[in-house]
C-alpha cells in the first residue's frame, strides 16, 4: 500500500536559479516509483505517493536522488506525511491572522529547533515579526512582509541549527487540500 507524502523543495525557481520545469519534475519522480504526482506551483511542492517509502527519511533520500540525477541539483528537501498535514493547519498559533495568509508562514524543519537556539531568535532585528515554534514547524507573522524582514529562511536555518523551508498560508493550505 502507498504512502501519501507532502514535499518540499527549497530554493527552486527562485531569481532563474535553481530551474526545475515541473512537468519534467514530474516526470523524473514518476520514473522513479513515485505515483500520482501532483505539484503546487513552481516553487517546490509536491504531493504524491510512494509503495516503497514508509518514512520521511526515505522520501527526502529518494527525492534527493531524483534531484541529482535529473537536474544536477543538490537542495533542501523537506517532506511529511500527508496523514500528518492537518497537524500544520490546526497547530497554526496565530489563527487570528489566516486572513492575512501572504504574511503568515510556516517554515518546514527536518527537526525541532531546541529551546537554546530558539532563544536566539529574541532579538530586536525580529521584532516586528511574531514567531512561534511547535514542533519541527515555525509559525512566523510577518508584519510587514517576508521580503521587508531579518528573519529569512537562511536566518533562521543559521541561528537554529535546521534545515528549513517556508510556505505562506495560501500554499500550506493548499497543499491541504492536495493531501487529503
Amino acid at each position: 500500500m502507498s504512502v501519501r507524502f507532502v514535499v518540499l523543495l527549497r530554493g527552486i525557481n527562485v531569481g532563474g536559479h535553481n530551474r526545475v520545469p515541473m512537468a519534467e519534475l514530474r516526470h523524473a519522480l514518476a520514473d522513479s516509483g513515485f505515483s500520482d504526482v501532483t505539484t503546487y506551483i513552481q516553487s517546490g511542492n509536491i504531493v504524491m505517493n510512494h509503495p516503497r517509502c514508509r518514512s520521511e527519511g526515505e522520501v527526502v533520500t529518494a527525492v534527493e536522488s531524483v534531484m541529482a540525477q535529473a537536474f544536477d541539483l543538490s537542495i533542501p528537501v523537506v517532506a511529511r506525511r500527508a496523514e500528518d498535514w492537518p497537524e500544520v493547519m490546526t497547530d497554526n498559533p496565530f489563527p487570528h491572522r489566516v486572513d492575512e495568509p501572504k504574511l503568515l508562514h510556516v517554515y518546514f524543519c527536518d527537526r525541532a529547533p531546541s529551546a537554546d537556539s530558539l532563544a536566539l531568535l529574541d532579538d530586536p532585528r525580529y521584532a516586528d515579526d511574531e514567531l512561534r515554534a511547535v514542533g519541527r514547524h515555525l509559525y512566523v507573522f510577518y508584519a510587514n512582509g517576508a521580503a521587508r524582514s531579518k528573519l529569512t529562511t537562511n536566518e533562521l536555518e543559521k541561528r537554529l541549527g535546521v534545515t528549513a523551508t517556508g510556505r505562506n498560508w495560501s500554499t500550506v493550505s493548499k497543499l491541504a487540500d492536495l493531501a487529503a
